[in-house]
């Protein structure tokens, strides 16, 4: 019994010196190169990290061995950027980042994730100091600065993932100066009559709106990732030629010219229909065009939109001349469809309805805002299924459709061609991400 106890001892005492011989050399060969590299970049200038700490696995993630190195006073100076939104560019291992960016009086213009960053437009040119922080975390992890301890030191790992890799931050504190100025660009410099031009506005600073001015119709300006972005309608009786957009940001006016170019929409013989009441009209007046000059609502849609009734016949198509008793008369502004009663009613893209209500010029009548001045108003439905300040996605029901449909697509005040909108082709849909 003696001489087994003896060998269990020793055999204890081997296992202990193995696996001290083990961590030994485990420890020995986690070095410092064991960290991420810290590769980050704000407008393509790399970053000098200024404060570490990460703890690097051992022994297959069950103790962790520390790196770390405190933040100092140093600030890394960058020079001037041009571009009103200098980019940061993260390693492929960050897990989060915090940045703050304070102007030269020490006033925080900006504090949050680098991904709500992408969002955020600086107040003015001038200079600034930023920092920021950059983790790598295990799922599950806390956002929790890894402070105290000396390089070297050993931690229990979290043993968060399998198998376990480093955790820990890079700090990055840097200065730059930004003197940027607008930039204007169109989806297109020629558009038929119906169409839309996209304008993307980027390259400057501040939250003031810019201003477009144009005899094309009243544009208004929404917030973009990048920027501001607006649509320009050419309406189904836009003047052929030249048409000057004056685009004003800041106080410096750009100038773009949109050629406007005719389009042959064909004519419709129709019978003659009866006169609307004044009150009728006047009922429409109130409840309708006020909607025309509604502040621009963010971006709502993404995509094409998609026509409200799924199975329908054309009567009068949008653009067309219309002819009475053999008279040519007004072009019209919308689309009127034969369509099937029952049948839904559809949302023609994602957005707020602004009007749902039955007037008695256009009967049962939805209108849905999908932001940047883009409304769709469709008339004449067998009932509604949705009320006012609902959020609808494309292709919801909104209602039932009745035996004809019509449905006018609008930026702002000026009807545009609906079809366009179906195919996904136009300016209405250029750099819809950006």
């Amino acid at each position: 019994m003696k001489r087994l106890l003896l060998w269990l001892v020793g055999v204890a005492l081997g296992v202990v010196v193995l696996l001290g011989a083990v961590m030994a050399v485990s420890y020995a060969f986690t070095t410092q190169g064991s960290c991420p590299a810290p590769e980050v970049r704000f407008g393509d200038e790399a970053l000098e990290v200024n404060g570490y700490c990460w703890q690097v696995p051992l022994l297959s993630g069950q103790l962790d061995k520390v790196f770390t190195s405190p933040e100092t006073l140093t600030v890394q100076k960058l020079g001037t950027f041009y571009d009103a939104h200098p980019a940061l560019t993260l390693p492929e291992w960050a897990s989060y980042a915090t940045l703050t960016i304070e102007n030269t009086a020490g006033s925080v213009v900006y504090t949050g994730s680098a991904g709500d960053y992408a969002g955020f437009l600086f107040p003015a040119n001038g200079e600034y100091k930023a920092s920021l922080t950059v983790w790598r975390l295990p799922a599950g992890g806390t956002v929790t600065r890894f402070e105290g301890g000396n390089t070297g030191a050993i931690r229990r790992n979290s043993r968060l993932e399998k198998p376990a890799r480093p955790t820990g931050w890079y700090g990055f504190s840097f200065r730059f100066t930004l003197q940027a100025s607008a930039e204007v660009e169109l989806s297109a410099d020629r558009v038929e009559q119906g169409g839309i031009v996209g304008v993307a506005i980027t390259g400057m600073t501040g939250d003031t709106a810019p201003t477009v001015e144009t005899d094309l119709g009243k544009i208004q300006c929404a917030r973009s990732p990048g920027g501001w972005r607006a649509y320009i309608p050419a309406a189904y009786n836009a003047s052929a030629g030249g048409h000057e957009v004056n685009i004003t940001v800041n106080g410096e006016t750009l100038t773009r010219t949109i050629t406007v170019l005719p389009k042959d929409f064909g004519t419709v013989e129709l019978a003659p229909e009866p006169e609307a009441s004044e009150a009728a009209n006047n009922e429409f007046r109130n409840a309708v065009w006020p909607l025309y000059e509604q502040p621009a609502r963010e971006k709502l849609w993404a995509g094409g939109f998609a026509c409200p009734a799924e199975n329908y016949m054309k009567l009068v198509d949008f653009g067309q001349v219309k002819v009475v008793n053999g008279k040519q008369g007004s072009k019209s502004n919308s689309t009127r469809l034969y369509t099937i009663p029952g049948d839904s009613c559809r949302a023609p893209a994602a957005g707020v309805v602004v009007l749902a209500r039955n007037l008695a010029l256009t009967g049962n009548t939805v209108v849905i805002d999908h932001g940047c001045g883009v409304r769709s108003y469709l008339y004449g439905l067998q009932t509604i299924a949705v009320g006012e300040g609902a959020l609808v996605e494309r292709g919801q029901s909104v209602g039932s459709l009745g035996e004809e449909l019509t449905m006018d697509f609008k930026l702002g005040s000026k009807s545009v061609n609906p079809w366009l909108l179906f195919q996904s082709s136009g300016g209405l849909f250029w750099r819809e991400n950006q």
